[in-house]
């Protein structure tokens, strides 16, 4: 089991393994803060609805697999008047921390009994004048590669995170919900897997946990709008990608796979009211998979967190 260990973990090259994205209501002063301008002088800011800013500390969660070694210092989101349909601000979250946790798996295979996951954490605080509508806030990257057997890899697919930030209506500043442990990205064939998606909100508001259709980084009504490299089909950028605002086309999924049943014929459930996912993987393989925690106060929603990852089904040897 020690011999196949060692052999899996040198055959695994570094490997960007998927991102959430959330956002907290900041107190604190920092020098660092990047206010969002305010439209055109001649917009009549009273019916768009602007009030007091407000500062926000973002915080994007990158994932990779135990053999990544190099970061980037920074990472650009940009931020997006919902209603206005203006991009306000670009934002580079710089670089806090590179963390490593072991995690048992629900279950052993082939000699490996945990998934070893980095954990790179970006930051950064942003001041939005509070305006009708709130603000979206994107970040993408580019691309899943080959080995992603769930998706079509025939032309690039990428990633696109939307964290919408909404007008708080003169009451108190809204947080995000924050996922409360890492994505689990390494699991068995034939043996029974639970994932525990849990996430935690400030301001208790009600959470609703779903399985969500990942958005690729192109946009889906402004052709030619996104700047990138040239990219060839499953080519792995490893660069900072700048993506405009939503909404984003939808990855395209292999026949016989969706984003409700990411592997194929194994069932794939999430408990919506506690983000708990049972299922029994199949076969061996890559899948992409895509969660979302919706936050509802008084009856409305004010937005949706989400965590897109790679899932790696390992199977014992024949």
């Amino acid at each position: 089991g020690l011999l196949f260990l060692l052999l899996f973990t040198a055959n695994v090259s570094a490997q960007f393994l998927g991102a959430d994205f959330s956002y907290t209501h900041s107190t604190n002063q920092s020098t660092d803060s990047i206010p969002v301008p305010m439209l055109d002088p001649s917009v009549n800011e009273s019916a768009i609805g602007y009030g007091h800013p407000v500062k926000y500390r973002m915080v994007l969660q990158l994932y990779y697999n135990c053999m990544q070694k190099d970061f980037f210092p920074s990472q650009t989101i940009t931020a997006h008047e919902s209603v206005a349909l203006s991009q306000t601000a670009l934002v580079n979250l710089t670089l806090d921390s590179v963390s490593t946790t072991n995690q048992m798996l629900t279950a052993g295979c082939a000699g490996v009994t945990e998934q070893c996951l980095k954990t790179a954490t970006y930051s950064g605080e942003i001041v939005l004048q509070n305006m009708f509508g709130g603000y979206d806030i994107t970040w993408g990257y580019c691309c899943w590669n080959m080995s992603v057997l769930n998706i079509d890899n025939l032309h690039p697919q990428g990633i696109a995170l939307v964290l919408h930030v909404p007008f708080v209506d003169n009451s108190a500043p809204n947080s995000s919900p924050s996922f409360m442990e890492s994505p689990v990205v390494l699991a068995c064939a034939d043996k029974i897997l639970n994932i525990n998606s849990a996430a935690m909100d400030s301001d208790g508001d009600q959470l609703t946990y779903q399985l969500i259709h990942p958005n690729t980084y192109e946009q889906e009504d402004f052709p030619g709008n996104v700047i990138h490299p040239e990219i060839f089909p499953a080519q792995e950028v490893f660069q900072p990608m700048t993506v405009g605002r939503p909404p984003f086309k939808k990855i395209v999924y292999n026949k016989g796979f969706s984003f409700k049943n990411p592997l194929g014929k194994a069932n794939f459930s999430i408990n919506n009211e506690t983000g708990s996912i049972d299922t029994k993987p199949l076969a061996a393989g890559q899948y992409l998979v895509g969660i979302g925690v919706s936050e509802t106060r008084n009856g409305k929603k004010l937005g949706e967190t989400q965590r897109i990852f790679l899932l790696q089904i390992i199977s014992d040897p024949k």
